[in-house]
């Protein structure tokens, strides 16, 4: 099991956000900004947790830091209370969670349950984070995968087809193989 807040700080701050630990409604939680976007991330042992105290958490951080918010701008609409709890979430959670993200009152809300590892934590921040380039590919031999593939031809075939030979020699090639 990760610690959430102590992982968060390592992700968010590797793409460029501000974070720091702050104290909301006798809970530590996380602050995060960067140029467009900031926020509150808090972390809960299980789901039900989470449930029954989010918002009484989002309104305190709002409320605590409503000035800071004022001061914002622009950014102030791109205010998020991210919620995120270890244990996994059974389904009546699960449905709530849902409708927890979907309330856009006062602040956007990333919740989710089962965060028990770094790749949990990272795809939860995913709509904080921005976008991931293609991962670079090795080079691939062509010829060799050609051959590799065409097990149902024969070499003669396969050797034509990769040389420069013109079409209808190829054509021939393989009209004399069925």
């Amino acid at each position: 099991m990760i610690d959430i807040l102590t992982a968060s700080i390592a992700i968010l701050t590797d793409v460029g956000f501000t974070s720091e630990g702050i104290s909301v409604a006798d809970r530590t939680a996380l602050a995060f900004e960067d140029s467009t976007v900031l926020g509150f991330l808090f972390a809960y042992d299980d789901p039900s947790q989470l449930v029954a105290t989010w918002a009484r958490d989002a309104d305190a951080a709002t409320a605590k830091y409503q000035f800071g918010l004022r001061r914002a701008g622009q950014k102030a609409w791109n205010t998020y209370v991210v919620l995120l709890a270890s244990g996994v979430a059974h389904y009546g959670d699960s449905v709530t969670l849902s409708a927890i993200e979907e309330d856009l009152s006062g602040t956007r809300k990333i919740a989710r349950a089962g965060i028990g590892d770094i790749a949990d934590l990272r795809e939860a921040l995913l709509p904080l984070l921005p976008l991931q380039s293609a991962p670079v590919l090795e080079p691939v031999d062509v010829v060799a995968e050609i051959r590799q593939r065409t097990t149902e031809l024969s070499p003669r075939a396969v050797d034509a087809f990769l040389s420069t030979a013109d079409e209808a020699v190829v054509i021939q090639i393989l009209e004399e193989q069925a």
